[in-house]
C-alpha cells in the first residue's frame, strides 16, 4: 500500500483573485515537487499559468488533484 503526501497551495493576486490546489502525490517525489513548485511561485504572477503548470508538475510525478478552488473577491 502506498502512502500519499498531501500538498495544499494557495496563490493570490493583487486583484483579490485566488486559487487553492489540494493534491496528493507519492512521497518519493516530495523533493522534486517542492523544488519545482517553489520555482513557479517565484516567477508566476498569472493565476492561470501558475495553476496550469502546478497541475502539470503534480501529474508528471504520478500525483492526483483532490480539489481546485478558485475565487474572486469584489
Amino acid at each position: 500500500m502506498t502512502f500519499w503526501k498531501k500538498i495544499t497551495l494557495t496563490r493570490q493576486t493583487n486583484f483579490h483573485s485566488s486559487v487553492t490546489i489540494d493534491a496528493v502525490y507519492p512521497p518519493e517525489f516530495e523533493h522534486n515537487i517542492a523544488a519545482e513548485i517553489q520555482h513557479l511561485q517565484a516567477i508566476y504572477h498569472c493565476l492561470y499559468s501558475f495553476k496550469k503548470d502546478v497541475l502539470s508538475i503534480i501529474c508528471s510525478y504520478d500525483g492526483r488533484l483532490v480539489k481546485l478552488t478558485e475565487s474572486q473577491s469584489k
